[in-house]
């Protein structure tokens, strides 16, 4: 598809490289890029959980700045720095006149308001339980809201992460799309309780308070993926498949956390294909018409024999065909949007849901420091806004079935 470029005038260009680096400390492995995690057992959790492997490879975002801008189209093949900055606004293109000649995209008061970057990063969350504290796996009930709040203040709005690696963000303009998961399908992660002789779902319980919280803020999505071992996802056993079709009955997603918890870099191929097919084949029994197609690795590990590799992504247990089309780290960082380069569906990073040293608090604090960092949506799903200069970073399986649009930054005026 063409390359649509847009005129920004009077603009301060500021490229923000930020290279992540272990604090004292950190158990981060730099020369393996991996890091091992001590882990803190989650309350009325039955699955085993150990430490988990991050890799550590470091990623380089920039964006633009305050802007005051001016629509014009420019023909295939010019610079990305075009036009006369000094032009009046006579000899600029009024609204009217560019949203007829580019249907669909933002209006030059929308760019200078949103300053999108569809190549921005993107936080996918690993949550694992609520309990009594918070830890790096664990948040209490009240945390976990404050979470909820922090986001939403801070313009993040959840989608799945199916929606993401497929690149169909609808994300409101303006807005940073947010990926939340939750490991070992926990009890506090979905729980049943009654009240007044009615069986309701625990107010304190993470889908409790991600449903009041969407109900109270009708712009946040009730979105979430969550991955859960075999056996009693959720405990209660009698409430099980109730919990599992509802999640999905609701918009959120259900996804492979292996049938054990096992570490598949200690299994064999046919260990491998068993207790990821076999917790597949449970899952999709129980949700009627559902692909698990979805895997949160459990520690964060897969082999790295290329044979027992690709076992993880795809193979067959005792008929059951398994294909994940989107596998999850532990990771410790931020991920590259979906329409870079770079990004890889089969090791997704994912940011863990704690205070300490690179977990999510202090990816928060500095994007607060550092805004331009993070994925800027444009509001449509059908093309991909970028700053002048990034459009060669965009894969290009996008390039073709979306329409690309720069805008572009003229550094000469201040």
């Amino acid at each position: 598809m063409q390359t649509k470029r847009i005129l920004m005038t009077s603009v301060i260009l500021a490229a923000l490289v930020f290279s992540g680096c272990a604090a004292a400390g950190s158990t981060i492995d730099k020369e393996s890029g991996t890091e091992e995690v001590q882990t803190e057992a989650v309350e009325e959790s039955s699955n085993q959980e150990g430490s988990e492997d991050k890799q550590t490879e470091v990623g380089q975002t920039d964006g633009a700045e305050e802007a005051d801008v001016a629509i014009e189209t420019l023909p295939e093949g010019d610079p990305a720095i075009a036009g006369d900055a000094s032009a009046s606004e006579s000899d600029q293109i009024s609204d009217e006149t560019a949203a007829e000649a580019q249907p669909g995209l933002l209006t030059e008061e929308e760019l200078k308001l949103y300053k999108p970057n569809e190549l921005g990063e993107v936080m996918v969350v690993m949550y694992h339980g609520l309990g009594s504290k918070n830890s790096a796996y664990v948040r209490t009930p009240d945390a976990f809201r404050a979470d909820l709040e922090t986001y939403y203040e801070m313009g993040f709005r959840p989608i799945n992460l199916s929606d993401y690696v497929a690149g169909n963000i609808n994300t409101p303009a303006g807005y940073t799309p947010i990926v939340l998961t939750f490991d070992d399908g926990n009890k506090s992660n979905f729980n049943i309780i009654e009240q007044d002789g009615v069986q309701v779902i625990d107010p304190d319980c993470a889908i409790g308070i991600m449903k009041a919280f969407s109900e109270a803020h009708p712009d946040w999505e009730l979105r979430g993926s969550f991955f859960v071992n075999g056996g009693i996802p959720f405990g209660q056993k009698e409430l099980m498949e109730y919990k599992l079709n509802w999640l999905v009955e609701n918009g959120l997603e259900v996804g492979n956390h292996s049938y054990g918890h096992e570490d598949l870099t200690e299994l064999d191929a046919q260990g491998i294909q068993k207790t990821l097919g076999k917790n597949v084949r449970d899952i999709e029994s129980v949700i009627e018409g559902w692909t698990v197609d979805t895997l949160a690795l459990p520690f964060g590990k897969r082999p790295k024999d290329k044979a027992l590799y690709d076992l993880v992504t795809a193979g067959e247990f005792d008929g059951t065909a398994y294909n994940h089309k989107a596998i999850l780290l532990v990771g410790w960082k931020p991920e590259v949007s979906v329409y870079d380069k770079g990004f890889d569906p089969l090791a997704i990073m994912r940011v863990q849901s704690g205070d300490g040293d690179f977990q999510m608090i202090h990816w928060l604090e500095d994007y607060r420091k550092n805004p331009s960092k993070r994925f800027i949506s444009d509001g449509n799903p059908e093309t991909v806004t970028v700053p002048a200069g990034r459009a060669d970073h965009i894969r290009e399986d996008f390039k073709g079935s979306k329409e690309i649009v720069e805008y572009v930054i003229d550094e000469a005026v201040q």
